[in-house]
């Protein structure tokens, strides 16, 4: 049964609890309930609901964003340092191809990173 209290001490870092993809607030319960895409609705341990509204993690896109574009950029550079014959276009799309399998595991650290921030700046439940 899940825990409803809201004054629980976490017991793991942050920084441990968003590496291992848990609940900002008991840092304990999995987010995520297979290893695609699929969140739970609620903690597993503490109830939390994670998606306080509809759209709620598109702030997330931030993180996302964040976390894409440098790795992109600099295999598109890269690239194109050591092998200045080929064309940009080509940089491009390889280095998107690269990219592909780090979709998914860019896009569950995203949602959980602002799942911590935003309940480090509002951790009430809204009325």
């Amino acid at each position: 049964m899940a825990k409803t209290d809201s004054l629980m001490t976490p017991q793991r870092p942050m920084i441990s609890s968003i590496i291992g993809l848990r609940c900002p607030v008991c840092r304990e319960g999995k987010v995520f309930s297979n290893f695609f895409l699929k969140m739970h609705s609620n903690c597993p341990v503490c109830g939390l609901k994670f998606e306080r509204e509809p759209g709620y993690f598109l702030g997330a896109m931030y993180f996302s964003y964040g976390m894409g574009i440098p790795p992109l950029t600099l295999m598109t550079i890269f690239q194109r340092w050591i092998l200045p014959e080929r064309s940009m276009i080509s940089c491009i799309l390889v280095s998107t191809l690269i990219f592909l399998p780090m979709v998914v595991p860019i896009v569950r650290y995203s949602r959980v990173m602002w799942l911590h921030l935003d309940r480090f700046f509002d951790p009430q439940e809204p009325s």
